[in-house]
């Protein structure tokens, strides 16, 4: 079963889409009480937005000019105030939530909780309402949800110890939205809040306009911009942990009785043979009629449930059959669970109460302290569901969803002593780990428990801290219609056996600085919209040499300059990025017209000109085109054809051998950048020994080396592995040196290039070269990228390079 460790990783700053909202429409920021929003809307105002200020309720220094007051946290005022800006102003286009910034204070949970909760509700409201008009300027054009909190500007991760998680839920609300509106981009930024209110202004609007629709949750620091990352940790079937759990240990568990929490705690029960206090709502005095004890079938139960009714001279009726089923069912499961912790060993005690409420647990958890020893450990399962999509959510649905994991985990903590805790598990969700379809109010539960499990684990780093994030289970709260959704999807369930041994596998203490992991398969990713037009984007990039450190190892004459390859590489995954669950699969007619060189004369700023001339749900194709502005006229760099399949499309993987000839004796290929042969600088020393050198091919053994992201600066490796694909090209030039009389080449453009797998760094491949034309002028190749296995992952046909005795290094 997969376990993956959540963590940050590095972003480049974001490339611009060009865009402008329609004269109807405006952007409708909310005030979070500060100088900052006075900032972005400046801001915006100096990209041409017509903006409109919402004061929220809590707020102490609303704004007047263009600007509407919401009067209370509610469906209603939420209705009345948007309303009000349609009238008075226009339509909302796009929307930004400056979330108001607030600390957690000496070890105070709860000082500030209910009016950072109110503001995550009234968000929460904001988005229901603002679906139907996102959505529908989403389908014509950039419409855009971004919302802004500073926590740490590391998504909570930063490990501080006053990070006020409430607001970290709002991450989960953002990107479940991402997967409900396939035509609005939506993202979550996390910043600093200690950087100049100017610096966090300009990144928001950077954000706003961030043609990359793929990173829907990003932080931005003083260390950077970053995303989220997980990174898969393989778990040893049946290897023996080290714990500090013993056979003392008192866990007081939520929901622990019943469902996935309850095989869990059988799994604990059978590794330590430990104590568990199991806090429900089922009430444990219910008596399991005789009638029922050896029944468990739910049509046959209910008509005897009826039977016996009628036997007592009651009258039937549908929810009196039902309660009472319901109550057998509950002592049954809780019956059976404290059974099976006896059973292997450990001990239980039941207590009913309410978790969103300590005083109705209090006097009976006092009781099973006396009993079982102070509680060592908290597990908190409990959880509840309200699945609809954002516009049929209703405030009773977020309350309800909410107050289980929030108010659930600050009474569990209020009723022990959290300084004598040595364990504390929090189960949280993939749902708001990668967002799920419906799940609004509960993936911004779960995200606010994995928030706190960091701000935990910071302030109390003697105690074991896991916010688990748990994949869809094949029992609990997944139905059997959902269970198959999910594998329709190619979701892999967590088997119960299974997540329940990965729990206890949790509890090893080599995990105990990791207060966040991610256990069980993702859930089905965005879809992106189709639009029936053809639509053409114009992306602008800043670029600089201090950016981008992979091109120090790209250095000719004294003077970085920018590969081909990666400039194909930057076409064909600006397309990507717009659509993010198509892959590149194709690129053609690449052409060079007047590569990059940073000799201190080179332009700043270039455009990316997209212009789609097919699309349909199996593949989209774009004309691409990498230019600057002149003063007259532009100057244009690159352009290619780029075409992209659906990821859902499969496309047969070609097959390739070669054949050596026998004439030349294999040789190291580190030589050839030793010697001068190529000039290539540690990214892009691939070339790991020459097989075959030949009049009519080369064949290579390669490795691309791992180039760290933050090495790739703009230019990150997507489907395309742009440091493989220039290794090939390296090849060509090498021959052309041994058969053309020491003549230099560089690469000047492709005909076609399909990509069939993903070139990871770091992978054992060959590539074989072969020479289809070679003048005094320039040499063509085909080119084929394969392992040991045969199996091509890109093939390249009509790869010309130059060929020049003139040219040096």
């Amino acid at each position: 079963m997969e376990r993956k460790e959540a963590g940050l990783k590095f972003l480049p700053q974001p490339d611009q889409l060009e865009f402008s909202l329609p004269d109807t429409h405006i952007t409708l920021v909310t005030n979070e009480g500060s100088g900052l929003t006075t900032q972005v809307v400046q801001r915006l105002k100096e990209r041409g937005h017509r903006v409109v200020v919402l004061n929220l309720p809590h707020i102490q220094n609303p704004l007047s000019e263009k600007a509407v007051s919401l009067t209370a946290t509610s469906d209603e005022a939420v209705q009345e105030a948007l309303a009000a800006v349609r009238a008075q102003y226009g339509e909302v286009g796009s929307f930004i939530h400056l979330h108001s910034h607030f600390e957690f204070q000496h070890g105070n949970f709860a000082l500030h909780f209910p009016a950072e909760r109110e503001i995550v509700k009234t968000l929460f409201l904001l988005a229901k309402h603002l679906q139907k008009p996102l959505n529908a300027l989403g389908q014509q054009q950039r419409a855009g949800f971004l919302a802004v909190t500073r926590m740490d500007g590391q998504l909570g991760q930063g490990r501080r110890g006053n990070v006020s998680v409430v607001g970290g839920g709002i991450t989960g609300l953002v990107k479940c939205l991402n997967l409900e509106w396939a035509p609005v981009f939506c993202r979550a930024l996390d910043i600093q809040p200690e950087l100049p209110a100017e610096t966090i202004a300009a990144q928001v609007v950077a954000e706003l306009y961030d043609a990359d629709v793929s990173n829907v949750e990003v932080a931005f620091s003083d260390k950077g911009r970053q995303t989220t990352s997980v990174q898969p940790v393989e778990v040893a079937e049946g290897a023996e942990i080290q714990t500090t759990v013993t056979p003392d240990s008192v866990f007081l568990v939520s929901g622990g009785a019943r469902g996935v929490t309850a095989t869990c705690v059988v799994e604990m029960a059978k590794a330590f043979q430990c104590k568990f206090i199991l806090l429900g709502r089922s009430s444990s005095a219910f008596e399991v009629p005789a009638f029922a004890r050896n029944e468990d079938e739910e049509g046959t139960l209910k008509r005897l449930i009826m039977e016996d009714m009628k036997a007592r001279g009651e009258k039937p009726n549908l929810a009196a059959v039902k309660n009472t089923y319901k109550n057998i069912v509950a002592k049954k499961e809780i019956d059976d669970t404290i059974a099976r912790i006896q059973a292997n060993g450990g001990q239980a005690v039941y207590i009913q109460g309410d978790v969103t409420d300590p005083a109705s647990f209090q006097t009976e958890l006092k009781t099973a302290v006396d009993k079982s020893g102070k509680v060592t450990g908290i597990i908190h399962g409990a959880g509840r569901l309200a699945d609809k999509y954002i516009q049929d959510k209703t405030e009773a649905d977020f309350e309800n969803v909410l107050s289980v994991k929030l108010n659930g985990l600050l009474a569990l903590l209020r009723s022990v002593d959290i300084h004598q805790l040595d364990h504390l598990i929090l189960f949280s969700s993939v749902a708001g780990f990668y967002g799920n379809v419906g799940q609004t109010d509960y993936a911004i539960a779960n995200e606010i428990l994995s928030k706190a499990a960091h701000l935990f684990k910071t302030n109390h780093p003697n105690t074991q801290v896991s916010a688990i994030n748990w994949g869809a289970w094949d029992s609990g709260m997944v139905s059997g219609e959902l269970k198959a959704q999910f594998e329709a999807a190619g979701v892999t369930l967590v088997n119960s056996q299974g997540g329940a041994a990965m729990l206890v596998n949790e509890l090893n203490v080599a995990y105990g600085g990791q207060p966040q992991v991610v256990i069980g398969g993702t859930l089905p990713a965005a879809v992106s919209y189709i639009s029936e037009d053809l639509r053409a984007y114009r992306i602008c990039r800043r670029l600089r040499l201090e950016d981008n450190p992979f091109l120090n190892h790209h250095v000719i004459q004294g003077k970085a300059v920018l590969p081909v390859v990666n400039a194909v590489g930057w076409m064909a995954q600006a397309c990507e990025r717009l659509y993010p669950d198509y892959r590149v699969f194709r690129v053609e007619n690449t052409r060079l017209f007047k590569g990059i060189v940073f000799d201190g004369t080179q332009k700043e700023d270039y455009i990316v000109e997209l212009k789609e001339v097919e699309k349909n749900g199996e593949q989209i194709v774009f004309e691409t085109t990498v230019l600057s502005e002149g003063e007259k006229l532009p100057t244009y760099h690159y352009k290619a054809t780029v075409m992209l399949l659906n990821k859902k499309e499969e496309r047969e993987t070609p097959t390739f051998t070669h054949r050596l000839s026998g004439t030349w004796q294999p040789m190291d290929g580190a030589v050839l950048y030793e010697d001068g042969s190529l000039f290539h600088g540690a990214y892009f020393r691939g070339i790991e020994r020459i097989l075959d050198c030949t009049e009519n091919q080369i064949v290579l053994s390669c490795k691309a080396p791992e180039v760290p992201l933050a090495g790739q600066g703009q230019f990150p490796v997507g489907s395309v592995n742009t440091f493989f694909a220039d290794i090939q090209y390296q090849g060509m030039v090498v021959w052309v040196q041994k058969f053309m009389d020491g003549a230099r080449s560089l690469p000047l453009q492709t005909d076609s290039a399909e990509i069939y797998r993903p070139v990871p760094f770091g992978k054992d491949l060959f590539v074989h070269v072969g020479i289809t034309e070679a003048t005094d002028f320039k040499m063509v190749a085909a080119c084929t990228v394969y392992d040991e296995e045969g199996t091509v992952y890109m093939k390249t046909t009509g790869a010309t390079v130059t060929v020049s005795k003139q040219l040096v290094w």
